[in-house]
This record gives structure tokens, C-alpha cells and sequence, in this order.
């Protein structure tokens, strides 16, 4: 089975029309989606890399007049064709190595909740999403943290930190953890998006407890976020 089947069986679900709720930001954020909030701006297009079944780009729907979405599996994507079929919505089934559909410098904000770790050539996708990104446009990002301090207790015990699936990552007998294929730090993930260009301008702590998090992000949150912009030409 490919991997694309995979994820459309990992996700298999009936087509119907979801409800989402409204996130609304009460003080620090306290998951990946009000994390993304928190540092997203508004603008002409904006891009979700894995927009899954549109969530994300549901939430920042009054703040861009064109929401583009990245997605690798056909069924999520048809998911989300539905769920913002009110939207001035742009599907694209692909992978972010490969992104030719989209124009260079076409895009003013980008957007990625836990997708980086599923893709298989990280370093093809960094210099993608840098390509479609307009000069002095954002990108913001997440994916889980290796380094919180739950999953160091994990390797201190000797047991695998899985980020996504039960049972050191063999919850699923569809894809191993959840599909995630790399793990990242605070650092690793800044490096991999400098190499491609990207000046790194913040970086969150996020989770239940709140600014706690952000007290000391490469420990205590866990996941890593980083507002990242494509510098103008010298």
C-alpha cells in the first residue's frame, strides 16, 4: 500500500459536512492550533501545508481574503473541500517536496500544525515553502517537541517517545506513530528552515498550563512553534 492510501486509510471517515468550533484566545495559548492563532497575522493568501480537514484554515477565514490548502491525502482533502465549501477556498492534493502548483512568491502567510514531521525529504520542503512565500511574508509552524521533558522521562526508562501514537508508536497498524517519520527540537527545526533561507523571529511555548510553558520552551512545551520570515532582498 502507498503511503498516500495509507493516510487515506488512517483517516478514513465518512464525507459529511463537520461543525467546528470557534478557538478563541483566553490568555496564553494552550494547544498547536491556538498557538498558530496566537502569531498569525492577516493578508491576501494564506497557505495551510497539511490542512487536513480545514480546521486551521477555518479559524483564520476572516483574516485572509484566500485560503490555499496543502494536503497529501485525496479523503482529507475532500473533507475539507466540504467543510469550507463557504469559503473562498483553494484545495491542492500533494506533498510539500512538491508544491508546483503554487506560484513562487505567491503566498503571505504560511501555516503548519504538526505536519513537518510526516514529510519524507524535510530538507526539499523547507526550500519549497521558502519559494512559495513572498518576500517579508511569515511562516508559522509547529510539530511535537522530542525534547519535552515527558519524553526525556520516556528515554530515561527506555521506552521509544513516541509524539503521536500509544505503545511506543505501534498504536496503529497502519502507520507507525501516527506517520511521523522525524522528530525535532526548538534548534533542529530552526536550522532546518535558516538553511533555506528563513530568518527565525520567535519562538512559543505552548500546553495546558499555559505562559508556564514558555518559561523554558525546549523543556517544558510539548510541541516547538517558530514565527520564521522570508527576508526581503538585500
Amino acid at each position: 500500500m502507498g503511503l498516500s492510501k495509507q493516510y487515506d486509510s488512517f483517516y478514513k471517515s465518512a464525507l459529511v459536512k463537520e461543525s467546528f468550533p470557534e478557538f478563541h484566545l483566553r490568555g496564553w495559548p494552550k494547544n498547536r492550533v491556538e498557538a498558530i492563532l496566537h502569531t498569525t497575522g492577516s493578508g491576501n493568501t494564506l497557505l495551510d501545508v497539511g490542512c487536513g480537514n480545514g480546521l486551521l484554515l477555518y479559524q483564520l477565514r476572516n483574516k485572509f481574503k484566500k485560503l490555499v490548502g496543502l494536503e497529501y491525502s485525496a479523503h482529507r482533502l475532500e473533507q475539507a473541500k466540504l467543510n469550507l465549501s463557504e469559503n473562498n477556498f483553494v484545495p491542492v492534493l500533494g506533498s510539500a517536496e512538491d508544491m508546483n502548483e503554487i506560484a513562487s512568491a505567491s503566498v503571505d502567510c504560511l501555516v503548519s500544525a504538526d505536519t513537518i514531521e510526516h514529510i519524507p525529504d524535510v530538507y526539499l520542503a523547507a526550500t519549497e515553502l521558502f519559494r512559495v512565500l513572498r518576500p517579508g511574508g511569515t511562516l508559522v509552524i509547529n510539530t511535537p517537541n522530542i525534547a519535552f521533558i515527558k519524553k526525556r522521562a520516556l528515554l530515561l526508562i527506555g521506552r521509544f517517545p513516541s509524539t503521536s501514537q500509544p505503545n511506543e508508536g505501534l498504536g496503529s497498524d497502519i502507520l507507525f506513530d501516527g506517520g511521523h517519520l522525524h522528530y525535532f527540537t526548538f534548534r533542529s527545526l530552526s536550522l532546518l528552515l535558516e538553511r533555506s533561507g528563513f530568518a527565525i523571529e520567535n519562538s512559543i511555548g505552548f500546553g495546558k498550563l499555559g505562559r508556564i510553558h514558555h518559561t523554558y520552551p525546549p523543556l517544558l512545551s510539548g510541541g516547538v512553534q517558530l514565527v520564521a520570515r522570508k527576508p526581503f532582498k538585500a
